[in-house]
């Protein structure tokens, strides 16, 4: 296998949960399972940790990202901050093609919004709102917040269990954007957010 079949692996079962926040990482038992030597597995780690995913601790020992409950909150005030003002700077500059992007987006969160895809349903209805900004720096710097943050729900399954409530944040986003309405779309952007947060915060206590 090579360093990036390892690191599409791992990043799946980080994703999805079935490694947990902290767990730890060994070389060789990793290099056992994909049937390599520890070279790839240190790659595949090497890129983990520029994602965000995994951390390299000064003892070579590898874990999953794991955040306390500061860091957790650290987190989603950046998030508050940093995709808001994304979100009202797309709105800004929406045009019927952006909608109807957001109209797809919509479409397929809902669709996979119960299934083991769920994540990737809601990444993409949120790039979708943040597109037309055009600020892929902002952008990538949420990127990396809400991956951080996805390890963590994943452990929980905490929005999978409140399905319902941020569909319908989405559905009112979505409408908002297409009324024009700028200020309560960002309001209700706010309120998703802290939502989530609110819920992850829930679990962890």
């Amino acid at each position: 296998m090579t360093p990036e079949d390892i690191t599409h692996a791992l990043e799946k079962d980080i994703l999805g949960g079935a490694l947990a926040p902290g767990s730890v990482l060994p070389q060789g038992a990793l290099a056992a399972r994909f049937g390599v030597s520890r070279i790839p597995v240190r790659d595949a780690l090497a890129r983990l940790a520029s994602a965000g995913l995994v951390e390299l601790a000064p003892n070579r020992r590898t874990r999953v990202v794991e955040m306390s409950r500061d860091e957790v909150i650290e987190a989603y005030d950046l998030r508050l901050m940093l995709e808001t003002d994304l979100f009202t700077r797309a709105l800004a500059r929406m045009t019927p093609q952006d909608l109807d992007r957001i109209d797809y987006a919509l479409a397929r969160s809902d669709l996979e919004a119960r299934n083991a895809n769920w994540a990737e349903g809601d990444a993409l209805f949120h790039a979708a709102l943040y597109a037309p900004a055009q600020r892929p720096r902002q952008q990538a710097m949420i990127d990396g917040l809400r991956r951080a943050c996805r390890v963590q729900i994943a452990s929980y399954e905490t929005l999978p269990e409140d399905t319902d409530r941020w569909l319908a944040d989405h559905a009112a986003l979505r409408d908002l954007c297409r009324a024009g309405q700028t200020t309560a779309a960002t309001e209700r952007l706010r309120a998703h957010l802290t939502g989530a947060r609110d819920t992850l915060l829930a679990h962890l206590a």
